[in-house]
C-alpha cells in the first residue's frame, strides 16, 4: 500500500504547494472584500464559508496527481506553509491569517487525505473527492467551530454555514479538481503519455 516517493514526486509537491501558497495569499485580499460587503447586514461569518473550498485545494489536487497515501495531507500542509512564508511580512503585522494557518492546514490536508484513505487510495475519481470533501468539511467545520466561535451564533445559521461550507469545498475541491485533472489528462494523452 505504502509506496516510495520519487524525486519527481517531492518536486511536483513542492510545485503545488508554492502554486496554492500563492493563490492562498491572493485570496485574502478577495476574503478581506467579501468579508466588508457581508459585514453590514450580519453575514461577515460566510465570506470565510464562501472561500473555505478554494484554501483547501492544495490536497486533493496532491492526492490526484501523486496518488501516494499521505500525499493530500503533506501537500495541503506544504501549501500552507507556503502561505505562511509569502505572507511573512503580514503575518508580523498582525495579518488575520498567521501560524494558526499551519494547523488548519493539516487539518484540511487530513480531512481530504480521509477521502482517499476511504477507498484504500485505489481510487481517484468523483467517488474519492466527494468523500474528501466531505472529510475536509467534518474536520474542518468542528476545528473552527470552536477556534472561530460559531457555538456562540444560533443552531440554524450554524446549519447554514456549515452547508454553505460543504458546497464550496465539494465546487473547489471536487468539481474543479476533477475538471483540472481531466484537463492535465487529456495534455498528458496529446503528449503521448
Amino acid at each position: 500500500m505504502f509506496q516510495k516517493w520519487s524525486l519527481r514526486d517531492v518536486i511536483l509537491l513542492a510545485l503545488l504547494a508554492i502554486l496554492f501558497g500563492g493563490i492562498f495569499v491572493g485570496s485574502s485580499f478577495l476574503y478581506n472584500i467579501l468579508s466588508a460587503v457581508l459585514a453590514p447586514i450580519g453575514l461577515e461569518p460566510f465570506a470565510n464559508e464562501i472561500l473555505f473550498g478554494l484554501w483547501c485545494m492544495a490536497a486533493p489536487m496532491a492526492a490526484m496527481l501523486l496518488r501516494k497515501p499521505g500525499s493530500a495531507t503533506i501537500g495541503e500542509l506544504l501549501a500552507a506553509l507556503a502561505e505562511v512564508l509569502a505572507a511573512l511580512a503580514e503575518v508580523l503585522y498582525g495579518s488575520q491569517f498567521g501560524m494558526s494557518t499551519l494547523i488548519s492546514g493539516f487539518i484540511q490536508g487530513f480531512g481530504s487525505e480521509l477521502g482517499f484513505a476511504a477507498t484504500r487510495y485505489k481510487r481517484y475519481d468523483w467517488l474519492s473527492l466527494t468523500y474528501s470533501a466531505i472529510g475536509t468539511t467534518l474536520l474542518s467545520f468542528t476545528y473552527e467551530y470552536f477556534k472561530i466561535g460559531y457555538y456562540a451564533f444560533k443552531p440554524g445559521f450554524v446549519l447554514a454555514l456549515f452547508v454553505v461550507r460543504f458546497l464550496s469545498v465539494f465546487f473547489f475541491c471536487a468539481v474543479l479538481v476533477k475538471i483540472i485533472m481531466n484537463l492535465y489528462d487529456k495534455i498528458n494523452q496529446a503528449a503521448g503519455k
